[in-house]
């Protein structure tokens, strides 16, 4: 397994030049251009006239790089950069490798800057920060990110896999099941949503989409924080996502009332745990007001 990585760890391992006994000049990174192999394939060993097995110093006399001119136009480039380089002497301490993750010279093996490396990246989507932020219950967190790429296992979801015969909300039985219907516009979800609002929105109308329900949450106002309508809707997609499995499996009906009572609770244990950091600090006065 480890040599099956071969190709993907040697952009990692560069080569300083010293004396140039070790470093093979045309398979090891020892220029900005990388292996020089790969430059110019096996046929820049003829080109050139350096054996495939060549280390550094034998393609350096006293007089200079031992490389003739060649008709390439791109052999000749590298052999310009070369003779840009300092050339390998005796004088100089052994070759040395080195891992190094882009430009910074590297220090030792570092698997968290390697990965950050290899991984492929996207750009950061517009609603990242409303659901991973420092403080963030991990719980609530991961449900809320589910919910945001619509992969909750809803009843309209496993309907349309053929795995239910039945769509209808398990809150409310009059409407299909869909993560915004669930979440947002059921009665059941409503009346939680307006007891919410009760204390930190009191203008604020119910949501008709998730869209409406992230740019809530994305705005801020000194009464109610960023902060504070993160921590707020997580808890309560999260709790209406539990009384929705706990009637569907449990056969057990909570009220709303009783619902918001464990969401407070909730919510002023999360602040008090982080009273100390200075964004948490009034969010409780702005919770109970």
């Amino acid at each position: 397994m480890l040599l099956n990585l071969r190709p993907l760890a040697e952009r990692f391992i560069k080569c300083k030049v010293g004396n140039g006994l070790k470093a093979s000049f045309w398979h090891d990174s020892w220029t900005s251009l990388g292996p020089l192999i790969k430059k110019l394939g096996d046929f820049g060993t003829r080109s050139l006239r350096i054996p495939l097995s060549a280390r550094v110093v034998d393609a350096h006399t006293v007089a200079g790089w031992k490389l003739p001119l060649s008709r390439s136009a791109h052999a000749q480039s590298i052999l310009n950069h070369l003779s840009s380089l300092p050339p390998p002497t005796s004088d100089l301490a052994d070759d040395s490798y080195s891992w190094c993750v882009g430009d910074a010279q590297g220090h030792g093996f570092s698997s968290a800057k390697t990965w950050d490396s290899i991984r492929p990246r996207e750009a950061e989507k517009r609603w990242a920060k409303s659901v991973w932020f420092k403080g963030a219950v991990p719980k609530h967190a991961f449900n809320m990110w589910v919910s945001q790429l619509n992969r909750l296992p809803t009843r309209q979801r496993l309907f349309s896999r053929g795995q239910i015969q039945v769509a209808e909300c398990c809150l409310c039985s009059f409407a299909t099941e869909s993560r915004d219907h669930l979440l947002l516009t059921c009665d059941f979800s409503s009346q939680l949503w307006k007891m919410v609002f009760s204390r930190i929105c009191p203008r604020q109308r119910l949501f008709c989409s998730w869209t409406e329900l992230l740019s809530w949450i994305r705005a801020s106002t000194p009464s109610a924080p960023a902060l504070l309508r993160r921590i707020t809707g997580q808890a309560l997609i999260y709790s209406i996502w539990r009384q929705r499995n706990n009637i569907l499996h449990n056969s057990q009906r909570i009220a709303p009332p009783v619902i918001f009572k464990l969401v407070d609770r909730e919510i002023r244990n999360i602040i008090s745990s982080r009273r100390l950091r200075k964004k948490w600090r009034n969010l409780m006065l702005l919770w109970i007001r």
